[in-house]
């Protein structure tokens, strides 16, 4: 029971923070992010050189962000920053992005798989099996990220001034806000968060070229189930969505954990919809 307990809260923790910087990216400045993969998969590959170097692996947990993060900074005003708010040009050029970005990886590591060592090898016995501390310090970290971004968002100036733009850009511009500073720094975290969850995940489950693939349709589904700039829906979702797919996964295999996680993702989103469309209708 517990092993089931703490293999769903992994999966949740894992899920939440792959998907938090493509969360922030898409709800505060409506960039539909095909890149975020690639993304991830960068942060893999910065904790592959920052450990090859002979550095520490928790290190690398600090390295990881900074390097996406600064990348972003480079990307944004040449390519993202004409893409503020245009869903279907966004599609387009971040698909391009991940494109470039996965062909680049290939031409100076190859395609095969690189192991990321675990910071720590130690861990404690459950049900005789071997469970990792690893596990629970990805867990730690999903925790603290939420609740950081949740006093941001709601105690912080910074939080304010973010909510502000999403809700009204234009309304924002004109009170003296520089939305652009907010929208490049959006970017930046948003970025950094995911590099950071790439780091995270890399010892898992190794870094390659394609591995983002795997992650960027769930991290998707989960925000279109939580609600867009929503963070507690965000939460909640990976939460649901999260725990569902770890425990059927258990009981029968992985292939039917993904299939339950995509029909209980598509249910959740039409429940939502719907509540917001009879919201509206009252309200109107």
């Amino acid at each position: 029971m517990l092993f089931g307990v703490l293999n769903a809260a992994s999966a949740i923790s894992i899920l939440l923070v792959t998907t938090v910087g493509l969360a922030i990216i898409f709800g505060v400045m409506g960039v539909v992010n095909l890149a975020h993969g690639e993304f991830l998969m960068l942060g893999a590959y910065a904790s592959v050189i920052v450990t090859s170097l002979g550095f520490s692996p928790w290190l690398s947990l600090l390295l990881a962000p900074l390097m996406v993060g600064l990348l972003a900074v480079m990307i944004e005003p040449v390519l993202i920053r004409y893409l503020y708010g245009k869903t279907m040009e966004s599609i387009l050029a971040t698909w391009g992005l991940g494109i470039v970005l996965r062909q680049v990886v290939e031409l100076i590591f190859g395609t095969r798989h690189h192991e990321a060592p675990y910071p720590t090898n130690a861990g404690f016995a459950l049900q005789n099996v071997h469970y990792s501390y690893y596990r629970l310090f990805i867990m730690l970290v999903a925790v603290l990220l939420a609740l950081a971004l949740i006093w941001i968002q709601r105690k912080t100036d910074l939080g304010v001034i973010t909510r502000a733009v999403m809700d009204n850009p234009s309304l924002a511009s004109v009170l003296g806000i520089n939305v652009k500073r907010v929208y490049l720094s959006a970017f930046a975290v948003g970025s950094a968060i995911t590099g950071l969850g790439g780091a995270l995940v890399a010892p898992l489950v190794s870094a390659f070229p394609a591995m983002g693939l795997s992650f960027v349709t769930d991290s998707f589904l989960v925000i279109l189930a939580g609600g867009t700039g929503s963070l507690p829906g965000l939460i909640g979702s990976s939460a649901l969505l999260g725990a569902t797919d770890s425990i059927i996964s258990y009981l029968s295999d992985p292939v039917m954990g993904g299939i339950v996680f995509v029909i209980l993702a598509i249910v959740v989103m039409t429940l939502r919809s719907g509540r917001e469309l009879r919201e509206r209708t009252h309200s109107g």
